[in-house]
């Protein structure tokens, strides 16, 4: 018989060991501490110790500050539950009513999202169409999720991430007021770092026309409480913030600006002093009032006359009666 001649084509070539002649083994990898041979290695989720997802990345088109497709309708029916944190510099949260109604009514083009429960669904409809129409991100969420988010119990089922609004500098206040023969109040804050009290001051000054607060960090001082406990007061009042209140004091004088220091027990009654039409009103905190430097700096120093049953008053009820008087005096 004939020997038939293997295909060259269809013969697969074997290696073979040097000394058996046999075909080698294929070649494993071994771990250098197990010795056993190497598996293929996954990538593990630092948290949960599970084989990480592959990621999937999402197009965003260019002026919009949203995802496209899938994740963008999980945004808005509360499916994903990832949270942005705000940029602490330039954006804020801002919780409650009011304070949400308000930024929507003077500001609309800085909300950068909305979170909302369903039982202000309908409160809040105009913002989430707006939303709807400007292709902004918005969510309903439950009380616990938005408690979450807002870092707040007191959200009155209502968040919005917004653009911060810039301080305002000295210079640039004085020169649009220097000149002007139009009433002009601003209340500095000396050591008043409570929000409640510095949203509650926010309150009353929007309440009587205040024209700006003077604050040192006033960007720290701006908080998300304050702004809640204003009931959007914020909203109309200027924030100038200063290194030196002793400097901006004489700043302010040399615009014409009469400077009133306050206390609780001395001075004159703030019902027998002129009001002036261009007034800087000093506070001190509930604690311990305005420093001595602060006292010394005023044209008056006054006081609310009362009974004295009490010690004092709160720093935002003293401040609505001097200002109710300011308004009563040069803008009714």
């Amino acid at each position: 018989m004939g020997i038939k001649k293997q295909d060259k084509k269809h013969t697969q070539k074997k290696e073979y060991s040097k000394d058996s002649f046999k075909p080698k083994a294929e070649k494993k990898e071994y771990s250098k501490d197990s010795f056993k041979p190497k598996t293929e290695k996954k990538e593990y989720s630092k948290d949960s110790f599970t084989p990480r997802e592959e990621k999937r990345s999402y197009s965003t088109e260019e002026g919009e500050n949203k995802f496209d497709g899938e994740f963008k309708k999980k945004e808005r029916h509360g499916e994903n539950r990832q949270v942005p944190k705000p940029r602490r510099h330039v954006e804020m949260k801002i919780c409650g009513i009011h304070a949400c109604h308000m930024v929507f009514k003077k500001r609309p083009q800085d909300i950068i999202r909305a979170y909302v429960t369903e039982s202000q669904l309908k409160e809040f409809t105009k913002v989430l169409k707006y939303c709807a129409d400007k292709k902004l991100a918005y969510r309903v969420v439950t009380d616990d999720e938005l408690e979450r988010i807002s870092e707040s119990s007191h959200h009155e089922g209502v968040c919005f991430l917004v653009r911060k609004i810039p301080t305002v500098t000295l210079e640039d206040f004085l020169a649009e007021h220097e000149k002007s023969n139009q009433p002009a109040c601003v209340v500095a804050l000396e050591n008043v770092q409570n929000p409640h009290n510095l949203g509650a001051i926010m309150r009353v000054c929007a309440s009587f026309g205040v024209k700006a607060i003077l604050l040192s960090q006033a960007e720290a001082a701006m908080s998300g409480a304050a702004y809640r406990t204003s009931e959007g007061g914020a909203e109309w009042i200027k924030v100038i913030s200063t290194d030196s209140f002793e400097k901006s004091v004489q700043a302010f004088r040399k615009s014409n600006f009469k400077v009133m220091s306050t206390t609780s027990h001395t001075g004159k009654s703030l019902f027998e002093v002129e009001i002036p039409r261009k007034l800087l009103v000093l506070f001190g905190s509930e604690g311990d009032g305005l420093s001595q430097q602060l006292l010394k700096v005023g044209d008056n120093l006054v006081r609310i006359p009362s009974t004295g049953n009490v010690e004092s008053l709160n720093v935002a009820c003293a401040s609505s009666i001097i200002l109710a008087e300011f308004w009563r005096n040069n803008m009714k």
